[in-house]
C-alpha cells in the first residue's frame, strides 16, 4: 500500500497472524481483493490520470483510454472525467483556441445541447456524455493478428456542429480520469512490475492486512474476524475522507449528514 511495505512484507504479516499454512500466492489474492475493495469506495487521488484524447476532422466522438496502450490506463467511467479544450489545434488563431473546461452532462441533459438558435463555430462545444459499445472480435489470418471482442466507451461532444472540419484539422483535449483497478493484480515476487500497492498513508499497511486477515479468519471459522473487519472498514473510511479527489462531493455529504441529525435532534426535543 505505501511505498514502507511491499507485498511480499505483508504476506509475511497475514501468515504471521493465521498461522496455518496457507501459501503465498493465496494471501496475494486476500491482499487484491482488499486493495479492490477500497478502491470501490470512492475516487482517491491515486488513481488520477492524465491523457489526451483527439477529436477527427468530421467526427464529434472520442474513445476513452481502454488500456489497449500499456503506458496509458483503462478509465474508470463510473468515476468523475474532466474534459478540457480543444488548445492543439495550430489551423485556428490564439483567440480561437479553448481550453476551458468541458462540463459532462448525462444523456437526458446532454441531447438538449444538440438544438440551439445559433450554430456553433468549430472547437465551442457545451458538453460531453459517454455510451459504451460492443467491438465484436476478429480471428486472426495469415497477413494480420486478429483481436479479442470487448466493450468500448466512447465520448460524445454536443453540439454537433463544433465538431472539427476538413479545415481546422483533428481536435486534441485535455483528458483526466480515474484508472480502473477491477483488474490490477500485485505479486509478491520480487520481479513483480508493481511490488507496492498505491502510495499511501503509511498506516493503510495494517489496515489492509486487517482486511484480508478478516476474510480469511470468516472462511476458515476462526474467532474474531467481525471485530478485526469492522475495525479496519471503520478506520479505511475515516482516512480516505482526506484523500479523495473530489473534496466538494463529500463536504456536501457531510452537510447533509449533519442536516438530517440535526433535525433528528429537534424532533426528539419537541416531541
Amino acid at each position: 500500500m505505501s511505498n514502507l511495505l511491499s507485498v511480499s512484507q505483508m504476506v509475511t504479516q497475514c501468515q504471521a497472524r493465521v498461522p496455518i499454512g496457507l501459501t503465498s500466492a493465496y494471501w496475494v489474492t486476500k491482499l487484491n481483493e482488499a486493495y479492490r475493495w477500497i478502491s470501490q469506495k470512492g475516487n482517491y487521488i491515486w488513481d488520477i490520470n492524465f491523457s489526451f484524447v483527439t477529436v477527427n476532422a468530421g467526427q464529434d466522438y472520442f474513445l476513452l483510454p481502454d488500456g489497449s496502450d500499456p503506458t496509458i490506463p483503462a478509465c474508470d467511467p463510473g468515476k468523475p472525467m474532466y474534459l478540457a479544450g480543444p488548445y492543439s489545434n495550430l489551423t485556428l488563431p490564439a483567440t480561437g483556441r479553448l481550453n476551458s473546461t468541458i462540463p459532462y452532462k448525462p444523456w437526458d441533459e446532454s441531447l438538449d445541447q444538440q438544438y440551439a438558435e445559433v450554430v456553433a463555430p468549430p472547437g465551442l462545444f457545451s458538453c460531453w456524455t459517454f455510451s459504451a459499445y460492443f467491438k465484436p472480435g476478429l480471428a486472426g489470418t495469415p497477413t494480420g493478428p486478429g483481436f479479442a471482442p470487448s466493450y468500448k466507451y466512447q465520448g460524445k461532444l454536443y453540439p454537433a456542429s463544433a465538431m472539427p472540419s476538413g479545415l481546422t484539422g483533428a481536435f486534441l483535449f485535455n483528458f483526466a480520469y480515474h484508472a480502473d483497478t477491477s483488474g490490477v493484480e500485485f505479486a509478491s515476487t520480487p520481479t513483480a512490475t508493481a511490488p507496492n500497492y498505491f502510495p499511501t498513508p503509511n498506516s493503510f499497511d495494517t489496515l489492509i492486512i486487517e482486511l484480508a486477515e478478516a476474510e480469511v479468519r470468516r472462511i476458515y471459522g476462526l474467532a474474531g474476524w467481525e471485530i478485526i473487519q469492522k475495525r479496519a472498514e471503520s478506520a479505511i473510511m475515516n482516512l480516505l475522507d482526506s484523500y479523495r479527489s473530489t473534496k466538494n462531493v463529500l463536504a456536501g455529504l457531510q452537510d447533509q449528514q449533519k442536516q438530517v441529525a440535526e433535525k433528528r435532534l429537534m424532533a426528539q426535543e419537541n416531541g
